[in-house]
């Protein structure tokens, strides 16, 4: 099948990455000709000195390039595509040297296709999940909170998501709960509580930065735009101190407004030729749920909140906030792989360096999904889930688009084999076998 005769190099096969530049991700250096060996899905050797011969060694040159460790997107949907559909979304994200993904929406075909990813049988960046949505009205009460906790943790989901409304006696117990049982509360704010009931309870992750702007003071109005920005140092304060991650998810706030603005251009982007048709078609004019909205979403009010967010996301950084890339890859607008891409480009834009907003999606994403052996470093002892650009990214963010070849758990795709990929999910019925 295509998708395994695409794993080239089998993972006891020996990779020797020649005389590359290292971006190790845990600082803002560039170590230059590095010698890098990946032996059984880790890296056993990283030095400027030629490693002993490996006469089984699959030799790659590094000449001119750059490795760093693979983008970790930590909000994305699976849920409501076909299973048919699973491996093209998976692909686009390899194909775009995305080695890890947190799905935020979960059922028990996703776990299904997480524990085939996990079992080799399906090819996939590394695949984590959420169970189904906790919050009103589906559980009220924090004894029903507490039995979907207990429910979804014994189910085998990574982490629970709370996505509306909860009581605050509800939203306790969950959060009690959750430390409890040993698993963590990712997700949306309880738009009826506001942040401040988030930082009590030390929610693990908020998974956008616009639900800042619907706290209960303003509820996100036009006339509180105004205004808003002043909370903003006191919550990114009160953020660091309770540990909370903080996902910015600008990439899908700014498309919701570009469909809105134009959809005939959000269409025509290249990257939606990967999509399978009928995504394209639900994205299109007569089913779009943004441009079909009653009453409709206005385009100008999105231009003066995103940059709100990108003031929300300068304060946070500066204030050591734990910021994470998450793009809401296939949410109407998003391309999974592609989106992470145009994240790194949004963080950039608002204010990080490439560094900052690199370090966002590894590091700060091995930190946390909190892996044995797993920092998002290019380092002795790590896992290697690599990516090989063509140029420094530290330079220019745009270059992390320049792929070269991705390594996931040690097998190395080439850059032919990237582009069969992003062949097959154009025309799936034409790929190769």
């Amino acid at each position: 099948a295509l998708c395994l005769s695409l794993t080239q190099a089998p993972t006891d096969t020996p990779i020797v990455i020649t005389n590359v530049n290292v971006l190790p991700m845990d600082r803002a250096v560039v170590l230059p000709n590095q010698f890098v060996v990946v032996e059984h899905g880790a890296i056993t050797y990283l030095g400027t000195a030629r490693p002993p011969d490996r006469l089984t060694a699959r030799q790659i040159d590094g000449s001119g390039k750059y490795l760093m460790p693979g983008l970790v997107d930590v909000h994305v949907h699976f849920h409501g595509n076909p299973p048919n559909d699973y491996p093209t979304l998976l692909q686009l994200f390899i194909a775009n040297a995305v080695t890890t993904v947190v799905n935020l929406r979960g059922n028990p075909q996703i776990l299904e296709l997480r524990n085939q990813i996990n079992a080799g049988t399906m090819l996939g960046p590394r695949f984590y999940t959420v169970g189904p949505y906790i919050n009103q009205p589906f559980f009220t009460t924090p004894d029903e909170v507490e039995r979907a906790v207990v429910d979804e943790k014994r189910a085998g989901y990574d982490f629970i998501k709370i996505h509306g409304n909860l009581s605050r006696e509800a939203y306790h117990r969950l959060n009690e709960v959750a430390r409890r049982e040993g698993i963590r509360i990712i997700g949306h704010l309880p738009r009826n509580l506001g942040p401040q009931a988030a930082f009590a309870e030390h929610q693990y992750m908020i998974a956008h930065g616009e639900e800042f702007l619907y706290d209960t003071l303003s509820r996100s109005t036009d006339s509180s735009l105004m205004t808003i920005g002043s909370h903003f140092a006191e919550w990114a304060r009160r953020t660091a101190a309770a540990h909370i991650w903080v996902t910015p998810n600008l990439t899908a706030y700014k498309a919701i407004g570009g469909m809105i603005q134009n959809l005939d251009s959000m269409l025509a982007r290249p990257e939606v030729r990967y999509l399978p048709q009928p995504t394209q078609q639900i994205w299109g004019p007569t089913t779009n749920p943004y441009t079909n909205r009653n009453p409709p979403l206005g385009a100008a009010g999105f231009a003066p909140r995103v940059h709100l967010l990108e003031k929300l996301v300068v304060a946070f950084n500066a204030a050591h906030v734990g910021l994470l890339l998450g793009t809401d890859a296939m949410n109407t607008g998003v391309v999974p792989g592609f989106s992470a891409h145009d994240e790194l480009q949004d963080l950039v834009t608002a204010g990080l360096s490439p560094w900052e907003a690199l370090h966002a999606a590894t590091a700060n994403g091995a930190e946390f999904l909190a892996q044995p052996g797993d920092h998002g470093t290019v380092a002795v002892g790590q896992k290697a889930d690599l990516v090989l650009l063509d140029a420094n990214p530290l330079d220019d963010i745009k270059n992390s688009r320049r792929i070269a070849g991705v390594m996931l758990r040690g097998r190395w795709f080439s850059r032919e084999d990237l582009k069969s990929l992003l062949t097959y999910t154009a025309n799936p019925g034409q790929g190769s076998n």
